[in-house]
């Protein structure tokens, strides 16, 4: 069971409230939790706060903890001990809690009481000693407290009939140190290879797994390691990561799963080669230029009549005809398990099976030749066929072929199946629950949900997602881009669904496609994911070719994001003023377009040491706000605090101060005076009064700033010390003082 899994289980009451639907156990962070690397989510911790709650946690314990252990009673002992020896615990605290341990019917509850408690005591971030990861020496470092989210995905528990080759590869690997593992869709490529990591786990120091998006580079980017500093760039980010992958020793193994590309389709392959540590690529690509092992077949019929008597009860009573359908489906991994499933539910009678799948097959080819797909993949066409018989066989009802569509925009690492039906607007999971059941949606535990790539091309061929039919999904993906000042920790994978977007939907409404284009952009732009950024901008320069699709103002914007990754001053300058020149008559539709462009000029003006440019910009962009009635929109925010800004390096500070008094007024009306937008207008003021020696109001409004920064950043204690940290840099006096109040906010 992974952590998430594992705390999913533990937290289930939580997790199943309305409240909570939104909320996701991201594997990094909850491995930063289980290794004291962060405090747990305010959010649990205040909901078992509640007696209630605690007496629903013990109930949880006993149905879904208590049968996974082999002696309860002896973990509840060494629990109570070091309970007991904790001298940090007072007295009082002790008798209260011990006074449940004792009679047998409350143990349960003492273990639930205690473990809220533990989540709402002073956390203390625990000390890895990172630095020293990079020694030198023979042997790798351990990095399981180091990189989070790299955790191997157990195989599944009806893995059989690989010894033989668990044995070769091993092998294998200790000879060529690089293995490509190949062979068809559906084989069981990944499979071997998790259950390789399994089996093998004592012979390294480390195993690590990075499931292939599509781009090497990006993936090792993403890598989420416990020390990188939330403001580094894409670029340095990649530099760290890359540097300490080279330093790894043949000890540690990295798993590349899913490499389904050519090396010429992945430039970045030659150099991930060139590390020292064993890597084993599991892929559908033809590599012979690389050390390959080729998956073949189970041959065996009596071990592929086990994996049908797993998920098929009745396999014993039919199993003449079952063992003629295993061989009808060439003995096929995956065909046999859905075959076994499909007859499980029901649906077919194994006669009735077995007689469709022959009917099928006599109508191919008998040779069944490999034949090389173009990307340089190779399948059979018969395998394809099989499961294409199977997946019609279960006549889907319209809405699961609905989801079915909509599943196959997801990343192969799979997404939370609570929050994706919220994002199809779906009342419960019964349907996709339903779909798990078939064994064509995959799930670990029930709570992420990926589609088998063989199912996913079979879904895309029969449901042929469009921008039209898959409006729903579209719409909430922008919905989340939009809503400013609010961060979801899944962000990669609504990026890399907005990736899978953009390659595989049909663009039969061009409008509706552009605007969401232009909405999911600025969302990657706040977390500078500049591989999706990129992807756009080259969508949109596809599309905008032709003079006949598109507007003015979808050319101004695909102008501007252009400017926005442009690292030359001059040339990003240009891309904003001929964005500009795109617009010829100000509207009220385009005037908060124009008001950010002009803002946009003015920054860059600013930057490059022409401020009476920048000035003539940033006013007329407050000007257009003020003029069409958009001084309350969240654009106005970074506008007119960068004027602020700007107004005090001129030594004109109380205009500064006044634009942003007025601003703060604004906001308390139309929104709220406890949300970020007005934290990050009172830090502005702050600053301003620091820059201008008034030290009182300075504490005053950075005061306020943080109280509102503390209740919305609850779930991520690193963001408020960062944000701490950057105002201590800027003035150490002041920096001091509210570090003496921040402590309190990070650890109570």
């Amino acid at each position: 069971m992974s952590q998430p899994d594992f705390l999913y289980e533990l937290f289930e009451d939580f997790m199943d409230d309305p409240a909570n639907q939104d909320f996701s156990m991201d594997n990094g962070l909850v491995c930063r939790w289980l290794t004291g690397q962060a405090k747990i989510s305010p959010k649990i911790s205040a909901y078992y706060s509640k007696p209630s709650n605690q007496k629903k946690l013990a109930e949880t314990i006993h149905q879904n903890l208590l049968p996974l252990m082999s002696d309860c009673n002896m973990a509840m002992q060494d629990i109570y001990t070091l309970f007991i020896q904790d001298d940090t615990i007072s007295d009082a605290k002790k008798k209260n809690l011990a006074s449940l341990y004792k009679p047998a019917s409350s143990r349960l509850l003492f273990l639930a009481k205690l473990i809220s408690f533990g989540m709402e005591r002073q956390f203390i971030k625990r000390d890895t000693k990172n630095q020293k990861l990079l020694a030198g020496g023979a042997l790798s470092p351990i990095v399981l407290d180091y990189i989070m989210d790299s955790e191997v995905p157990k195989p599944c528990r009806h893995f059989i009939g690989r010894d033989k080759e668990l044995e070769e590869l091993y092998t294998m690997l200790e000879e060529n140190r690089h293995v490509f593992l190949c062979g068809i869709a559906g084989i069981g490529k990944s499979e071997l290879a998790k259950a390789y990591a399994k089996h093998y786990k004592k012979h390294y120091t480390n195993i690590l797994y990075v499931e292939y998006t599509g781009d090497l580079h990006q993936d090792i980017t993403d890598m989420d390691f416990i020390d990188d500093p939330p403001e580094i760039s894409e670029q340095e980010r990649f530099q760290r990561h890359n540097r300490f992958l080279r330093s790894l020793k043949s000890d540690t193994l990295l798993i590349i799963d899913n490499f389904n590309v050519t090396a010429t389709q992945d430039s970045f392959l030659s150099v991930v080669l060139k590390y020292r540590c064993q890597i084993l690529f599991t892929t559908r690509s033809n590599l012979n230029e690389y050390c390959t092992f080729q998956l073949k077949e189970i041959k065996d019929i009596n071990i592929l009549f086990q994996l049908t008597s797993a998920f098929y009860s009745e396999a014993d009573k039919y199993r003449s005809t079952v063992e003629k359908i295993i061989e009808t489906v060439h003995y096929h991994t995956f065909a046999v398990e859905l075959a076994a499933k499909l007859l499980e539910n029901g649906i077919s009678t194994p006669g009735q099976l077995l007689a469709k799948l022959q009917e099928e097959r006599a109508s191919l080819d008998n040779e069944d030749k490999i034949k090389i797909i173009k990307d340089g993949q190779s399948s059979k066409a018969t395998y394809y066929s099989h499961i294409h018989t199977l997946f019609s066989l279960y006549a889907l009802s319209r809405k699961q072929q609905d989801i079915m569509c909509n599943l196959c925009f997801l990343p192969y690492t799979g997404i939370s199946a609570r929050i994706f039906a919220k994002w199809l607007e779906l009342p419960t999971l019964n349907e996709i629950n339903d779909l798990i059941e078939t064994g064509f949606v995959q799930t670990t535990t029930r709570h992420t949900i990926s589609l088998h790539p063989m199912i996913k091309e079979i879904a895309l061929s029969e449901t042929k997602p469009s921008v039209s039919s898959c409006h729903i999904l579209l719409d909430s993906l922008q919905k989340i881009c939009l809503m400013h000042g609010i961060e979801v920790d899944y962000y990669k994978k609504l990026f890399q669904t907005a990736g899978n977007i953009i390659e595989l939907i049909e663009k039969d409404d061009i409008p509706k496609y552009l605007l969401f284009l232009e909405n999911v952009f600025p969302y990657m732009d706040n977390y500078n994911y500049q591989k999706g950024m990129k992807e756009i901008i080259q969508e949109l320069k596809n599309f905008l070719k032709p003079k006949d699709i598109g507007t003015d103002s979808d050319r101004a914007l695909l102008l501007d994001f252009q400017a926005t990754l442009e690292i030359k001053p001059e040339k990003a300058i240009k891309l904003e003023k001929d964005a500009l020149a795109q617009i010829e008559n100000i509207t009220a539709d385009n005037a908060r377009l124009v008001s950010n462009l002009h803002a946009n000029l003015g920054g860059l003006y600013r930057m490059n040491g022409h401020p009476d440019l920048a000035r003539e910009h940033m006013e007329k962009s407050i000007s257009l706000l003020d003029q069409f009635n958009l001084l309350h929109i969240n654009d106005s925010i970074p506008q007119i605090a960068n004027y602020a800004m700007f107004l005090t390096e001129q030594q004109e500070p109380e205009r500064g101060i006044s634009e942003l008094q007025k601003l703060s007024g604004i906001i308390k009306e139309y929104h709220s005076d406890d949300c970020l937008d007005y934290a990050k207008v009172q830090e502005t003021l702050g600053t301003i009064y620091l820059m201008t020696a008034n030290l009182p109001q300075a504490k005053t409004h950075f005061k306020r700033a943080f109280k509102i920064y503390e209740k919305i950043w609850a779930d991520e204690p690193e963001m408020i010390e960062a944000k701490y940290q950057e105002i201590q840099e800027l003035y150490p006096q002041i920096g001091f003082c509210i570090g003496k109040n921040l402590s309190g906010l990070l650890t109570k």
